[in-house]
């Protein structure tokens, strides 16, 4: 039963809501029970003092706890009048001290926070500031220095448009067909530029590989997520350099399910979606001693080469290191080049996963020349298959990612987050206590 529970935590609420009103909280004192409606107002004193903060639990993905967000969106956070006016920074992104007034008779200072793509073009919803604004009129954008001309001018009620003249302080509208601004640009009277401050979108917090089922979807994927990113910018997306994956990064699991739902949707791409590649490396545990001989005859001129070599393990962080040892011309000095060369290039692919291998050394210690059919590409051609042939014998290991990671925790869950730790092989180098 936890009806006990419940009301021991509704007294502690109420008693933190009443202490921002003197008159709430003697009557609270008296044993009065507050109204609904004035607890609502005490917890919009404290949410707009900064004292406290109104916590929900919900779920979009499930629809759950959306309503009385929203509710709370309008019962406690403040109207535009009820909080300071917006500073002014300079293009470094400095304070100027001055501020944007709502007065319909300062210099215009807009704010565009969203881009929208639809059927009738890109939808710039903007905020005014201060000043006015009428339709053919032109704004400085002053993150791009470029001008932008105002065409159309529309109020948005959901999906219906209601076309205007003009719009003024206090405004929220969207202008349709603005060429270079983003989202968290100002607009402003290029005779009296000023710049507001500027948004702050959260790192993602989350990542996912993503490729089109068709192999000439690509250019359309990168087109269309382009887009995505110019109406969101806390959605990102890269280019693993190592893996050639394309990865989009968001702000949860929802959120990226809804971007790839809109490529399939909104733009036609189907795309396969998986977690990112790990970057595994290969490397070797054990020195080998090796002989591989290349010899091609095709009824003229034929290919031969002979080399005897040492591989083993080389120095952390050494890459790959070469040395030839050869005395007695049995391998010509001017094929030395041709055999490193062979050996460098497998060094990009192993032969365990295909994954690039790291810290081997190579010593060409002796070999074998015919005057006639030994060549540079001969010598080449041997050091490649002489790789394929001795790393699997030299103990070949495939390595993880490794990251040096510091962990701050309440003294109570250091237990939880070591045990954490350890079930996902991590080493705990020290602990101290703050």
């Amino acid at each position: 039963d936890m009806t006990d529970l419940v009301e021991e935590w509704r007294e502690k609420l109420i008693e933190a809501a009443v202490e921002h009103d003197d008159a709430m909280m003697e009557q609270y004192l008296e044993g009065e029970e507050p109204a609904l409606d004035d607890i609502k107002k005490c917890i919009r004193k404290g949410t707009i003092a900064l004292d406290f903060f109104p916590t929900y639990c919900g779920s979009a993905f499930k629809n759950k706890g959306i309503q009385l967000m929203l509710n709370a969106v309008v019962d406690y956070l403040p109207n535009p009048m009820e909080v300071k006016p917006q500073p002014e920074v300079d293009l470094e992104g400095n304070e100027t001290g001055e501020f944007a007034i709502v007065d319909a008779d300062k210099p215009l200072r807009a704010l565009a926070f969203k881009i929208m793509d639809d059927r009738f073009g890109a939808l710039t919803f903007t905020r005014i500031y201060s000043g006015r604004i009428k339709k053919g009129d032109s704004l400085l954008n002053t993150f791009t220095g470029k001008t932008e001309r105002i065409g159309r001018i529309v109020e948005m009620h959901a999906d219906e448009r209601i076309e205007l003249d003009s719009a003024q302080a206090g405004d929220i509208v969207a202008f349709i067909g603005l060429k270079n601004t983003r989202t968290g640009h100002t607009l402003c009277d290029p005779k009296n530029p000023a710049t507001l401050e500027p948004m702050v979108f959260p790192d993602p917090v989350i990542s996912i590989a993503i490729k089109p089922k068709d192999k000439g979807g690509a250019e359309k994927m990168g087109l269309a997520i382009n887009k995505m990113i110019q109406e969101d910018p806390s959605f990102r997306v890269e280019t693993d350099e190592e893996t050639g994956e394309t990865i989009i990064k968001g702000m949860g699991e929802l959120h990226l399910d809804i971007k790839v739902d809109i490529l399939k949707r909104t733009h036609g791409i189907e795309v396969e979606v998986g977690k990112p590649q790990v970057a595994y490396r290969e490397t070797i545990t054990q020195r080998v001693e090796d002989s591989y001989t290349h010899k091609k005859q095709t009824g003229g001129s034929g290919q031969f080469a002979k080399i005897d070599y040492i591989i083993e393990p080389g120095e952390q962080n050494s890459g790959f290191t070469f040395e030839s040892t050869v005395t007695g011309g049995n391998v010509p000095r001017e094929f030395w080049p041709a055999v490193q060369k062979g050996f460098k290039v497998m060094m990009s692919e192993g032969v365990l996963a295909g994954f690039p291998v790291l810290d081997v050394h190579v010593n060409l210690t002796d070999g074998g020349f015919h005057p006639v059919d030994s060549s540079a590409v001969a010598y080449e051609i041997a050091a490649k298959n002489a790789f394929r042939q001795t790393i699997p014998k030299a103990g070949a290991q495939l390595l993880e990612p490794v990251m040096k990671v510091d962990v701050f925790t309440p003294e109570d869950h250091v237990g939880d987050v070591i045990g954490d730790l350890n079930r996902r092989r991590g080493m705990i180098e020290g602990q101290e206590a703050g």
